[in-house]
């Protein structure tokens, strides 16, 4: 069997991170409303979760691959996990961001984030990411109850279809490309694809004003 992976990369997550702080002790909080502050901090501090988690996952995943023997289970489990705490982080990310972008009170961040609107935080997204991150936890919880069918998943995996190697009949190549737990999927490409939205929100943030509302003038030039 030929393995291939359909699992491309996330952007540099450091750099958003940084600007933001750099930002924060030159020009202090990015907003007088606490909760605007704390919202901020926590969807910075997800994202940057989010992709650490999905880098270290996919490394674990193809380390498992290439070792081809039992012995790599370890690297599963890893990918696993780490996998498993990138799609919670993301779900919470969503959460924040989407009370910040319509916060009550209008902040002048608020606005400044009000366009575009970023795909990731559309019901169609949102919903799909919620769904896995609840199955997760929801299974865990199963199975302390013991609360759950034999043959039931006992946990998010890393899968692909099988199909016929065009040249050799007699081998199969299976791609990786998405995570499965139960009836629910998630994409690779898709994950990476509003992984990349969110941490490019994040470089908007580390890049704002608070002062005229606007992306710093050093970043506009």
């Amino acid at each position: 069997m030929y393995i291939e992976f359909d699992l491309p990369p996330v952007s540099d997550h450091d750099t958003a991170n940084s600007d933001y702080l750099l930002n924060y002790l030159l020009s202090g909080s990015p907003s007088q409303n606490y909760q605007i502050n704390a919202l901020v901090s926590t969807y910075m501090r997800l994202v940057d979760v989010a992709a650490i988690e999905y880098n270290l996952g996919s490394s674990s995943l193809r380390q498992f691959w290439s070792t081809g023997t039992s012995f790599g289970m370890d690297k599963m489990n890893r990918s696993i996990s780490h996998f498993e705490n990138c799609v919670s982080a993301m779900h919470r990310a969503i959460k924040a961001y989407r009370q910040l972008r319509n916060h009550k009170t209008r902040d002048s961040l608020s606005v400044y984030l009000t366009n575009p609107k970023p795909i990731f935080i559309s019901d169609q997204v949102a919903d799909q990411i919620r769904k896995v991150r609840d199955a997760i936890h929801h299974l865990e919880e199963k199975v302390v109850k013991g609360d759950f069918e034999e043959g039931l998943p006992i946990a998010i995996k890393p899968f692909g279809e099988e199909t016929s190697h065009p040249s050799q009949p007699d081998k199969i190549i299976k791609t990786i490309d998405r995570l499965k737990i139960g009836p629910h999927e998630l994409k690779f490409s898709d994950v990476a694809k509003w992984l990349n939205e969110m941490l490019n929100i994040a470089v908007k943030i580390a890049q704002y004003d608070r002062l005229t509302g606007r992306e710093c003038s050093d970043n506009a030039a």
